[in-house]
Order: structure tokens, then C-alpha cells, then sequence
């Protein structure tokens, strides 16, 4: 693995030229209902239309794009509790590469069911992610095959840092970028093209209450176990956070804030009322922070909308 200090623009648009002819340029669209109602002009970057439904296939595909031929041959293994899966299946399906995708078995069905679509192989072990990426770990030590991880990966950090390339190209006077977080992978790569491009602009970093880990690690300068409850916002939920991401988002990242279950669950109605269009909880905390106002953004303010792929239960219970 390159160092955190690897992690530069440059690395992140070789990233982008890499993955350009397979994902799709999202737009950044001004959002004048929100706007209004949070007197502040705010823009959402629509990653809920990226193919497989969310941006984790940004990450995914750079990271196989840069495998040898060898181990494209031998195949590859990641563990996911759902969106990064669907990537890895996208980009495997794409590229020709046998995949093993491990999730834990409360993973959101709707997810689950989109992973059946694909030609790979599905286990569904492990009471949450953690637990099903030690299951991943175990099988790719067995089989040879090339963990693809989460967000934890230089690879996967320039992919998805490849998205702040796009905002700027539509909005090169944004002020803010709010950044759902669990892991890390997407607020680190965001961070690093974003303040290489503009050194002044705030990196806001937004997860749920109920799985707090890097909130805690932050507070706490070094990796914690927290542990994980009930929550929406199942794409950002896990007990540990990497030292490797937790340096990135020390160095890169201006705050990191939590927001309520309830405020999730809000914000997701808000966007469908105002918006017309569906996210999942871990596409929803950015606008949660700001229904809570936790959030001290300047100038114009991205949300990042990182993903779509909502259970038709979830939904029903939010409507």
C-alpha cells in the first residue's frame, strides 16, 4: 500500500481518466427549495444516479483497473455491507475477473437482491460488517485471491476522490463539501482533490449516532471499537475505523459531526418531497446535519448524495 502522503491530485485524476469510459459524470445541481428553507445556497452532487446506484463503483473499478493480469486470473474477494459489493460485482462483471463477495446477514435486502443479479459468488455470514470482512479475510488467505477493501485502499481513496474532480468542474467556487462517512475511503479522496484544488474549502465529514467510529477514533487521536446500533444508515455503520483512514482524515478532513436517527429518517422524506427523487439514510446526513443545525458550512455547500439503493420496507415506514 502507498503512503498517505501518495494520495496526491495527480493520482487522483489518473484515477479519473482510468475510470471515465465506466461510471457516469453525476451532475452538481443548485437546489432551490433547500436553499430557501436553510437560507443557504446549496448544491447536491447526484452520485444516487451512478451506476450500481451508488459511487462505491468509482472506487471499485479504479482499484481492479490497476490489478495485474495475474490476479485478475486468480480473482477477488471483498467484504461489504452492500454498495461496495455491488461496485466490486459491476467492475468484475465489466473486466472479466472471478469475484466473492462476503455480507453480513443483516445487509439491507434491497442490496442483497442486486448482488443476486450478478455472476459471482454471495456469502452472507457475520452479524455486521466486521464481522463479515474477518470471514473475507480468512477465505482470501486460503484461496490467494486479492482482497478488495472497502475504503482502506489507496486505490479506493482516488476513485472516489475523483467526485470532488467533478464538483469543481461544475461549481469551481464551492465554499463546503459535506461527506457522509463511515469508513473514511470517499471523505479522505474527496478531501485530498478538493483542498489540493482549493486549500481554503471546508471538508465537513457527517455519520449516524448510532455507529460513531470515527467520530470517537477522532476524538480520541487513535482507532476505537464502538459499538453499532439500529440505524438507516446501514452503508456507513461498522465498529472500527483503519489507522491508515483515520490519518488521512485527520490531516484532510475540517470536522466530523453526528446526527440522530430521526433526522435521517427526515432528511430522506425532505429530499423525496423536495427533490422527487429517492436516497438511502447514508445518502441523507448531510442534509440531517442541517435539520439539526450542526453544520457551520461557508460559501456554496455541496451534499454529497452518495447513493439510491433504499429497501422497498424502508421506504414504506418513511413515507
Amino acid at each position: 500500500m502507498i503512503s498517505a502522503s501518495s494520495i496526491t491530485l495527480e493520482y487522483i485524476s489518473a484515477a479519473r481518466a482510468r475510470i471515465a469510459p465506466h461510471v457516469r459524470h453525476t451532475p452538481t445541481e443548485f437546489s432551490p427549495a433547500l436553499s430557501q428553507r436553510f437560507n443557504h445556497e446549496i448544491f447536491l452532487k447526484h452520485e444516487n444516479w451512478q451506476k450500481t446506484g451508488s459511487f462505491k463503483v468509482r472506487g471499485a473499478l479504479n482499484m481492479l483497473l490497476t490489478l495485474s493480469e495475474e490476479d485478475k486470473r486468480h480473482g477477488v474477494i471483498t467484504a461489504s455491507a452492500g454498495n461496495h459489493g455491488l461496485g466490486v460485482a459491476y467492475a468484475c462483471q465489466l473486466l472479466g475477473i472471478a469475484g466473492k463477495i462476503v455480507v453480513p446477514l443483516k445487509a439491507s435486502p434491497a442490496k442483497v437482491k442486486a448482488l443476486q443479479s450478478f455472476n459471482l459468488e454471495l456469502i452472507q455470514q457475520g452479524k455486521d460488517y466486521d464481522e463479515a470482512e474477518a470471514i473475507a479475510w480468512e477465505i482470501q488467505k486460503k484461496k490467494g485471491l486479492t482482497f478488495v477493501h472497502g475504503f482502506s485502499d489507496p486505490a479506493i481513496v482516488a476513485g472516489q476522490g475523483t467526485i470532488a474532480l467533478e464538483i469543481f468542474e461544475a461549481l469551481p467556487n464551492a465554499g463546503t463539501i459535506v461527506v457522509p462517512i463511515g469508513g473514511g475511503g470517499l471523505i479522505s479522496g474527496v478531501a485530498i482533490a478538493a483542498k489540493s484544488i482549493n486549500p481554503k474549502i471546508k471538508i465537513i465529514g457527517v455519520q449516524s449516532e448510532a455507529s460513531p467510529a470515527m467520530h470517537a477514533s477522532l476524538r480520541a487521536g487513535r482507532p476505537l471499537e464502538t459499538p453499532i446500533h439500529d440505524t438507516i444508515a446501514d452503508g456507513l455503520s461498522g465498529r472500527f475505523v483503519t489507522e491508515y483512514n483515520l490519518g488521512l482524515v485527520q490531516q484532510w478532513v475540517d470536522d466530523v459531526l453526528l446526527v440522530s436517527e430521526p433526522a435521517i429518517n427526515e432528511a430522506m422524506k425532505l429530499i423525496l418531497e423536495t427533490e422527487r427523487i429517492l436516497i438511502e439514510g447514508s445518502a441523507a446526513v448531510g442534509l440531517a446535519a442541517f435539520l439539526e443545525s450542526k453544520i457551520t458550512a461557508s460559501g456554496k455547500t455541496v451534499l454529497i448524495l452518495t447513493g439510491r439503493n433504499i429497501d422497498t420496507r424502508v421506504l414504506k415506514s418513511i413515507v
